[in-house]
């Protein structure tokens, strides 16, 4: 700590001549989701014997022990939050020539169909007619997204929908000035494609839950189109790709009004 503002100021210092610029914490975890980082699915820890020992030794101030779940997906059976490491990207990074924790389980799946992290980009109409639901009195509004991150739990899991079938989680989001889209990460079924048009339920069931960071509201049906993950590898390397992404979120159809705006 004592060390802190000296190494700070070397590397503004040092990145001046790149562009690097302070531009406010708040845009810390915009850049987890462009690079496709879930970053808090539920601990698997909650259930089973074998890890009661593991439960009783966490402190009662700790993560585990006071993580917060939100969104639209519910279910009373905790395991069904739980992810894979498969399902969170982390395949190639598994690898079983010494033994470890885990392993036995872990190569039992490996050979199996796997859900997979995908990136979501919101229909840029459903999160207009969002935030303007905010201004209509006497109604009741969306959940509001706070900006640039909408997030309003520790570990969010929003339902993602093809029809009247969950087909995965919207697991952290963020508004990303880089490709002017509202996006999330997340994991869907092997079967869902790039480009697919899925719906994201936004909000809480029953007006929301008594979380301080959750108000009053009603859900909302947000039209999500699938992308990769990490999102912003091709606006990265390349303006051709940069160009393919800006038409794949003008993709919805915003109304010209929106467009001029």
């Amino acid at each position: 700590m004592a060390k802190g503002q000296e190494v700070l100021a070397t590397i503004v210092e040092a990145g001046k001549d790149l562009g690097l610029r302070l531009i406010g914490a708040r845009a810390y975890a915009t850049a987890g989701v462009e690079a496709g980082w879930i970053p808090a699915p539920v601990p698997a820890i909650y259930t089973g014997e074998r890890m009661k020992p593991y439960r009783e030794w966490l402190p009662a101030q700790g993560y585990e022990s006071n993580n917060s779940v939100g969104g639209s997906f519910v279910s009373k059976n905790i395991e069904d939050y739980y992810v894979t490491p498969y399902e969170l990207g982390y395949g190639p990074f598994i690898k079983f020539d010494h033994d470890f924790i885990g392993s036995a389980a872990l190569q039992s799946l490996a050979e199996q169909p796997h859900r997979k992290k995908v990136t979501f980009v919101w229909s840029a109409e459903d999160v207009a007619t969002i935030i303007a639901s905010a201004f209509i009195p006497g109604a009741e509004p969306f959940k509001f997204p706070d900006f640039p991150v909408p997030n309003y739990a520790a570990s969010m899991y929003d339902r993602i929908m093809m029809g009247d079938k969950v087909v995965g989680f919207s697991m952290f989001a963020t508004y990303t000035y880089n490709e002017r889209a509202m996006i999330s990460i997340g994991i869907v079924d092997p079967e869902i494609q790039n480009g697919d048009v899925l719906n994201l339920v936004w909000g809480e069931e029953n007006g929301g839950t008594r979380k301080p960071t959750v108000e009053p509201h009603r859900q909302k049906a947000v039209r999500v189109k699938v992308a990769s993950a990490p999102f912003a590898r091709d606006a990265r390397d390349n303006r051709a790709g940069r160009l393919a992404i800006a038409s794949f979120v003008k993709g919805f159809g915003v109304s010209r009004s929106m467009r001029k705006r």
